[in-house]
This record gives structure tokens, sequence and C-alpha cells, in this order.
């Protein structure tokens, strides 16, 4: 082993001291940004790479909402592989409830925004109620049980002032209904606009606590539950909206080790330990592993078992993090292809690897660690 393959395996191990233990081997999937828009075709798609507005390299080109087909293979795929006591995979995904109404902010003239419930997106989009039917049909048979992003998938504040600004590219996309731009007028951090609970000042935080607010309704009439777990999208979050999550309902918090908070237009890291408890009541929690087939670096599934071995060694759960892109075929159905085959591979190889491995939903997985109500 070099040493970049020493440092891979320091890391590996280091992170996954802190945090309370489990006697089983548990594998959870988390896969963010189900419910909000990327690119809404491969039309779109096309004209923004004739106007030079996206990089025809990066994955994310291939994000778009998922199809029926799209969700009847991943199910399948989920399906194929079982673990101990023959219960099938799981996929956690985190979700969107809301994107942007085009068309009333644009009668509007860009001065207030609206937004529209997913569901309402996915019709508006040709997904239509097959697709929520779909999602209703996993929940039901435990394999794809959501959980909450955030309301939109967007630092709306920033977006719609921008607009307001007139800049061409930018109003150019959004008549594609496209929202995540490059401008390197936006601060790095919020690049894209994709950065939800990215502020620059003190005046944007009432509209982001209403947000959290709003969100959590519209999950709970869409899905017909509570979601326990909030994961921020970007992973950029200030502690001073966690007691607007607990008050929500809301009782684990997504985080990383070395998490970006939003300060005075800057971004600054908070170090937080998997399995402490906030002020609020929240509790934190970090992923430890990483599968993105998507990818240009991706490399084979070796590199997430490798990290699923670390995990077990310290006899904590598998907390894969994955994003939707990977499982998606409406712009590219190669990209969806590629994405279940090596799913599957990682599935199956988990499995072989660990004949008594226990596949769980998040809400699972932190109902046993932490037997909150």
């Amino acid at each position: 082993m070099g040493l970049p393959g020493i440092k891979e395996s320091i890391i590996r191990n280091i992170k996954n001291i802190p945090g309370p233990k489990v006697s089983e081997k548990i594998v959870v999937i988390e896969c963010d940004d189900w419910g909000g828009i990327r690119t809404p075709s491969k039309e779109v798609y096309d004209n923004l790479v004739d106007r030079n507005l996206v990089d025809p390299h990066c994955r994310y080109r291939f994000d778009t909402l998922a199809t029926v087909e799209d969700m009847e293979q991943l199910f399948y795929t989920l399906g194929s592989v079982k673990g101990l006591n023959d219960k099938p995979a799981v996929m956690t995904p985190i979700v969107n409830v809301a994107n942007p109404d085009f068309k009333r902010i644009e009668k509007d003239d860009y001065q207030n925004y609206y937004f529209e419930e997913f569901s309402n997106t996915l019709e508006r989009y040709g997904r239509g109620k097959q697709v929520l039917d779909l999602w209703r049909e996993g929940l039901s048979n435990g394999v794809f049980v959501p959980e909450i992003h955030g309301k939109e998938h967007i630092a709306v504040q920033l977006w719609m002032e921008k607009l307001r600004e007139g800049h061409d590219d930018l109003r150019y996309a959004f008549s594609q209904e496209y929202v995540s731009l490059e401008m390197s007028s936006v601060p790095p951090a919020a690049r894209g606009f994709r950065a939800e609970f990215y502020f620059e000042n003190e005046r944007r935080i009432p509209f982001l606590r209403e947000s959290i607010k709003e969100g959590v309704t519209i999950f709970r009439k869409k899905l017909g539950y509570s979601p326990k777990l909030f994961v921020p999208s970007n992973g950029i979050f200030h502690p001073q909206f966690e007691t607007t999550l607990a008050d929500s309902g809301i009782q684990y918090l997504n985080v990383m080790h070395l998490n970006p908070i939003p300060e005075k237009g800057d971004i600054r890291l908070k170090y937080y330990r998997n399995g402490k408890q906030s002020q609020s009541g929240l509790t934190y929690c970090v992923r430890n592993c990483a599968f993105e087939p998507s990818d240009p670096k991706y490399i084979g599934v070796d590199a997430t078992l490798k990290q699923i071995e670390s995990a077990f060694r310290w006899r904590k759960p598998a907390v894969i993090s994955t994003h939707r892109v990977n499982f998606v075929g409406g712009i590219d159905p190669q990209n969806r292809e590629k994405g279940l085959r090596e799913l599957q591979k990682l599935l199956e190889l988990i499995q072989k690897k660990w004949p008594d491995v226990i596949f769980m939903s998040s809400r699972d997985l932190l109902n046993c660690m932490y037997k909150k109500a």
C-alpha cells in the first residue's frame, strides 16, 4: 500500500471512531436530491450547451426528475439483493418538496418568489401520478423510505436577487426552467444557487425559518408521515436553525465532521461529533461511505466496500451517501443503466462478503440506535 493508500485508510478509520456502536452489520443508503428539479429535459440540456451555459462534462447534466421506468428499475435492483431475514436492500431518498413556479414569478416581473409542490412539478414534467404512486408503493414495501432535504434545493433569495438584476444568461436559463447556472458574481459557496441555507445577512433568516416549516408541512401532506431526518442541501447549514427543525418535529440532523456554516457571506467550518445531541434536542448524524457511479472520477465499487469494511471494523453502521443523478435516465438512459449496474454489483458484493448484513432505512436505523419516540 502506497502513501496515498495509507492516508486513505487512516482517514476511513479515524472518522468511524466517534459515535455509538451497533452489534449488527447494518447498511443504509441515503440518496439526495429527489423531488427537486435540475435539468428538465434533453432538449433543455442541448439548448444550454449551445449557449455554453453548462459544463458538458459535469455529471449533474444527467440529473432530472425520475421517470416511471427509472423507479421500476431501481426497485427491481433493490429487491434483487436480500440481507439477513430475507429483507431487501433499502434506499432512503432525501427529498426536496417544492420547486419554483416559473410562470407566476415571471408574471410578477421577478419581484416575488412563488413555488409549487413537487407533485405538481412531476405532473408538468410528464412524470405525474404514476411516479408518486410508485414512491408510495416503495414506501409501503419498505424499500423507498423518504426523509427531507429542505423545501427547495435552491438559494431562493439570492437567485431572485440576481434575476431582478436582469442578467441575460440567468434570464435565459430561467426561460428553460433551469436554476443551477454558474455565475462568477455569486459567492463560491452558493455557486449554482444550490445551497438553500446559504445567506449573506440577517435579513435572509426569517425566510429560511419559514421554508423549514413549510417544507415539513408539505412533506407530511404528500407522504403521510413526519420526516425525522433533515439533510441540508450542499451541506451548508447554520446552528441557529436547529430550534426551528426541532419545533417542526425533526429529530436528526445530517452533518459532516467539519460542516460549512454561513457567516456574513463567508463560510466557516464547525466540528460535529457523530451521535452528539444539540441543545435543541437534535442528534447529529454523519455519513461514512460514498457511492457515486456517475462521477467521472468513479473507478468501481471497491472504494465503497473499503469504507463499509472500516465502518464494520469499528462496529458502526455503514451509511452510504449517493445522489439521484446516479440512477435516472431521462437525459441519457445509459446513465441509469450504468448506475443501476454498479448498484447491483455493490449490493451483491456486500451480501457475499457479509451474509449477515441488515439493510435498513435511515429512519429504522436511527430509531434503533437512539430509541427516540
